[in-house]
């Protein structure tokens, strides 16, 4: 089971990589961007991180080291903002759609807020090494969205360029509509992340499979057989 989630990994890995960089054909190919707006959206740094991540964990499985709770954390931090990627997305192209602004959506953005969000989410629901995680990270879970929005709305009026049209107050109207939605964009990424904190109170439906090679070997502890071919068991 655990070299079936390596496996999974490495493929995740190399999508993620594959689509940042064909993301990125706008500043190298096209010159159609700057380099600096591109790492300006949420999506792209929470996809690079996500991408680091799951290197990280990749590395430290084959050494082979077990997740700790500060791991399980991460991966609920990243699995969150890159769901709330995904859903802002959702509703940006619902709005292009419903006032006929054209929205083209490449391959590489539709991997990015969708495939790998979903992929993340599978990954933390049914992945049995998940620890249990304490409540009070959810407070953690807000750092990180309070610091990019305090960089955008920075960023924004030096640069003439928002990454999201709700963080620019002439679009929204003043910055009190700003806040407004920054509050609706809080309260999403509190509640995903509550939804995660709660499933690692609760069994993977994989952890039977897992927990059953433990379980035989606790049972044969005191047969001599068992203990040599215990010896040999490269699971």
């Amino acid at each position: 089971m655990r070299l079936f989630f390596v496996v999974v990994r490495i493929l995740a890995l190399g999508t993620v990589v594959t689509a940042l960089i064909s993301r990125a054909d706008c500043v190298f190919a096209t010159h159609t961007c700057r380099a600096d707006n591109l790492l300006s959206y949420f999506t792209i740094q929470s996809n690079l991180a996500y991408a680091v991540l799951l290197a990280v964990l990749l590395v430290l499985g084959v050494a082979g080291w077990r997740e700790r709770s500060w791991m399980t954390a991460v991966r609920m931090l990243l699995t969150t903002y890159l769901i709330v990627s995904g859903v802002t997305f959702c509703l940006l192209i619902l709005n292009a759609g419903l006032s006929d602004i054209p929205f083209l959506v490449p391959a590489s953005s539709k991997i990015l807020h969708f495939v790998i969000p979903a992929y993340a989410l599978i990954d933390f629901l049914l992945n049995p090494a998940r620890r249990r995680l304490r409540w009070a990270v959810l407070g953690v879970s807000l750092i990180f969205p309070a610091l990019y929005g305090a960089y955008t709305l920075i960023r924004g009026p030096a640069t003439g360029w928002y990454p999201y049209i709700f963080f620019d107050p002439a679009w929204t109207g003043s910055y009190a509509a700003t806040g407004f939605y920054a509050a609706i964009l809080a309260a999403l990424i509190a509640a995903i992340s509550a939804g995660l904190v709660a499933t690692t109170r609760l069994t993977s439906p994989l952890q039977p499979f897992v927990a059953a090679v433990p379980a035989q070997t606790r049972a044969d502890r005191h047969d001599e057989s068992a203990r040599v071919a215990s010896t040999f068991d490269v699971r």
